[in-house]
Order: C-alpha cells, then structure tokens, then sequence
C-alpha cells in the first residue's frame, strides 16, 4: 500500500510531468523533472524534526530502489534533489493507482464530441465553453469546472444542455430526477453550474440563472399591485384591493386578459421598493431582480391587450440593473423605459454610492458598447467611480 509521503513525492513529479512540454510532445530539448526536498518538505532540514528526515530519506531510497526516481545523497546522507525516472512514468501511473493525464484528455474529447451536433441559438453557453476548454486543452492547460471527476463533469454538462432549453417551471428536484433518477443529484452540482453558465452566458446574477431558465426550488409567485382587471375565469380589479396580491404560476396560466384602461406598467427590481412604490395610475409588477418566462409572458399579455401602453422598469443603478433591463427589452419585446435610473437620481444620493468593482466596470463597458441609451449615465458612474443600489435612494 502506497503511503502519504510516497504519494507525495510521486504526485508531486508527475504533476511536474503532466504540465511539461514533454507530455504534450512540443519540447526539442531533453527535459528533466527535478524537485528540491526541503521544499516539498519543509521541515527537512529542521535539526529537530530528525525522525521526519529519516522517515522521508527512506521512502526516497525504497521509491530509488523501485526505479521510479534518481538522486545522489550527500556525505551527511541529505538528499538536496530528487528527479522522476521517464521511462518509470507508465509503471508509476499504476503504483499510485492514478488515471494518466493523457486518457483523461481522451476521455474529455469524447464527451466534448456528443455536443458537436448541437445549435448554437439555444446553447450558446455551453458550446462557447467547450470550444475555450479545447482550447485549454490543445495548449495543456487547466479545464474549467472540472476537477478529475469524469461522472461528475459529464452530469455537469448534461444538466447544463437541459437546464439552457427548460421553458416549463419545473423544480430543481423533478428536473434531477429527469436526468439523474436521483431527485438531489442537481443539487450537488448546482454551484459549479451556475458558475459555468453565469461565466459563458448572459445573466444578471450567478444566483438567478436556474430561476432564469424556469428552474425554482420553491413555487413562483408574481406580486402585483394598482391599476389594472385582470380576468382569470373571474375578474380582479387590482384598484379595489388594498396592497399587493400573488399570482401562482397555475393562476398565471389561466390568465386570459389584463385591461389597463390608460394605465402605465412598471417593474421594479427589489422587494422593499416595491411594498414603498405608491401607484400613479400604473401596474406595479415586483420582478425579483430577474425575469424567467413566465414573468415575460404576463408582461407581453399586458402588452397585446393594451396597444400603446407605456412600460418603465425601476431598478439598482448598477451594472445588474442595467442589465436586467436590457434583458428584459430582448426578451419581451418591448421598449421598456428606464425610471429613476439616470444622473440626477445619483447626484441626489451621493452619499449612499458603492464604489465600483473591477468586474462591475468591465459589465458597464460592456453594456454601454451594446446600447447607446445609458451611455451618459454609464460614462458618469466610471468617472466617479459609483453605483447606487435601489434601496439607498433617498
């Protein structure tokens, strides 16, 4: 049985050898694999530490004896460096019980292969990733969102392709069983997924893009508030009910018109300004900082029910605000207008203003190469380095 220093001493070398020239064939000169003791070992050379360097000093002679590495001790006996015998490197792949580098890059271009046939309007995301990771893979370096996990990383992208085409609500647990015949399985892969798609697609926030796909731990509900008479098989005048009220998703479904007569329609971003908001002849729909298609699909029957009706969105100055509200026009439709999304709203709240991130310059840059429509209020949030979250306005 392999013990830890061994494993370490060895795993340590053909990490060496793995990353090289020589193991993806481009190296013309003969490369050797060399490691310093004392720094694989720190305290090696600790006067004080003498068992540990006789401990250390004897799995190198018993893994030398093997043929798996080369050194030359020194009179005192210290051994400064040890190297990895090349022609050893198949025999040690089988001592350590480890999979060689190469069969695994075969393995991962196999499973890259099966989405060759894929389209590119419905997975964008995860065609652009596997494109970069060939990549990394051409030019021997790191994979994303893999970590030596064959299973793991197949049910990785098997979730994603489901999860970019889902346009039913389903919950996380129906959809893991779909897949996995196991109802938390998705679960356990969930983080590395949002990562994934959050990284190559186009979302808001890490945290909505399950939801953004329809995919809810919880049942969706859209609060509303204000002016409008809604007919579900019966009708609801929103004016006549004090407060907000929830429409499920069955209720949503059974909509069958929404009569504004006159009224406007605004979304807003966050709960708490939408309990504050007060009604100007509008519809108040709480978005929840993002819009899966069963939000899109009450706001285009607004719209085919109301020709001409005026639709604002209200949310965080930010990169994420923005964006959602461009997201929101693609998605729908419609010209939604931004309210209370401008310089004059930041100048009044200057002392509330958050500092802007690297990535949060990076998203505003980048949104304002897209559409010219915020470019004066994006040009002043990097000049003065600010951004103003929805709830810190006065």
């Amino acid at each position: 049985m392999v013990n830890k220093i061994e494993t370490k001493i060895l795993n340590t070398l053909l990490d060496l050898y793995e990353r090289s020239k020589t193991f993806t064939g481009d190296n013309v000169n003969e490369q050797n694999f060399r490691v310093v003791t004392s720094k694989l070992f720190s305290k090696y050379d600790d006067d004080s530490e003498y068992a540990l360097y006789k401990e250390i000093n004897s799995n190198l002679l018993l893994l030398k004896t093997k043929g798996f590495i080369d050194y030359k001790s020194e009179r005192s006996g210290k051994i400064k460096t040890f190297s990895l015998v090349k022609t050893a490197i198949p025999d040690i792949y089988i001592f350590l019980n480890r999979q060689p580098k190469a069969d695994i890059n075969n393995q991962l271009i196999e499973i890259w292969q099966e989405y060759d046939s894929l389209n590119e309007s419905d997975y964008k995301p995860l065609l652009d990733y596997i494109a970069e990771q060939k990549l990394h893979l051409k030019e021997n370096k790191k994979i994303q969102y893999f970590e030596g996990d064959i299973q793991e990383y197949t049910d990785v992208l098997s979730a994603c392709r489901a999860i970019l085409i889902n346009q039913e609500e389903i919950f996380i647990r129906e959809l893991s069983v779909q897949l996995f015949n196991n109802s938390k399985r998705l679960e356990t892969l969930e983080s590395t997924i949002r990562a994934l798609l959050y990284k190559y697609g186009e979302y808001d926030e890490k945290d909505t893009v399950f939801e953004e796909h329809n995919i809810i731990k919880t049942p969706t509900y859209v609060m509303v508030k204000g002016k409008g008479i809604l007919n579900c098989g019966q009708l609801i005048d929103l004016s006549k009910i004090e407060g907000d009220i929830g429409l499920s998703t069955q209720t949503l479904k059974g909509l069958k018109s929404i009569e504004l007569n006159g009224a406007s329609v605004i979304t807003i971003e966050n709960l708490t300004n939408f309990h504050k908001y007060q009604s100007q002849n509008e519809l108040v729909i709480y978005l929840g900082g993002f819009h899966n298609s069963i939000k899109r699909k009450l706001i285009q029957l607004i719209s085919k029910c109301n020709s001409g009706c005026v639709f604002k969105h209200y949310g965080d100055i930010d990169a994420g605000g923005f964006y959602i509200l461009e997201h929101l026009k693609a998605k729908t439709g419609i010209n939604f207008i931004p309210y209370k999304m401008d310089i004059n709203i930041l100048e009044e709240n200057k002392k509330n203003w958050i500092h802007l991130t690297d990535n949060d310059k990076h998203r505003l840059k980048q949104i304002s190469e897209k559409s010219l429509c915020y470019s004066d209020v994006i040009d002043f949030m990097l000049a003065n380095n600010c951004k103003l979250e929805q709830e810190a306005e006065i």
